[in-house]
């Protein structure tokens, strides 16, 4: 998985935590965060090389929503800078079976299936927005926090402030542009300058670090 893109002007938040405390992070991912990676790829690749998706967890993927559609054919969508990516595991009901890609009632909902438009689009580096539901987020979301993602300065606030009793005791170590910091001041966001979004890691370390 790439994962030493530049991040730009954002502030850097390194969370180090003890491993049971990782999963707390996972509404994050949830709500939807941005990761820098290569775009100018189809899904697949972007899932398999960008992502670090197995092509057994690549089946377990079955629904993917690129810009609000469900994709079908992911070897031919293609991620874009700004591309908005979901990602989830099989989900219930109708409403799963007809999300679902490939799947029997995938003819449902034809009207609003992802067609790409362009032949190609742009390679280099850009921001793609990830959300990820069910199982998905233990499976890739360790990966996705130890390497960073951009999340909004309010959300990660609202999180923190709500979590605090839960997170703060496992948490080890926590700096901001490589100085330590308060996990209380990162709650109130009277740490992060002003700033809209921030660059989130999420990493383990150990008891005595």
């Amino acid at each position: 998985m790439t994962a030493d893109l530049s991040i730009g002007p954002y502030p850097h938040l390194i969370f180090t935590v003890d491993a049971p405390l990782v999963p707390q992070f996972f509404l994050l991912l949830q709500q939807g965060v941005k990761i820098r990676r290569r775009v100018g790829c189809s899904v697949d690749v972007f899932l398999r090389q960008e992502m670090g998706a197995s092509a057994e967890m690549i089946e377990k993927i079955q629904s993917i929503i690129l810009e609000g559609k469900p994709v079908d054919d992911i070897s031919s969508a293609l991620i874009h800078n700004g591309s908005i990516l979901a990602l989830s595991a099989a989900m219930p009901g109708l409403v799963g079976a007809t999300l679902r890609r490939s799947g029997a009632y995938s003819s449902f909902r034809s009207a609003i299936t992802y067609h790409e438009t362009e032949r190609a689009c742009a390679a280099g580096e850009g921001w793609v927005g990830i959300k990820l539901f069910n199982l998905l987020m233990a499976e890739l979301g360790p990966d996705l926090l130890r390497n960073g993602v951009l999340v909004t300065a309010q959300v990660l606030s609202d999180f923190l402030s709500e979590r605090y009793s839960d997170i703060r005791p496992g948490c080890r170590r926590i700096t901001l542009d490589g100085k330590p910091i308060d996990i209380s001041m990162v709650a109130r966001g009277a740490s992060l300058g002003g700033k809209d979004e921030v660059f989130l890691t999420v990493e383990v370390g150990t008891i005595n670090a």
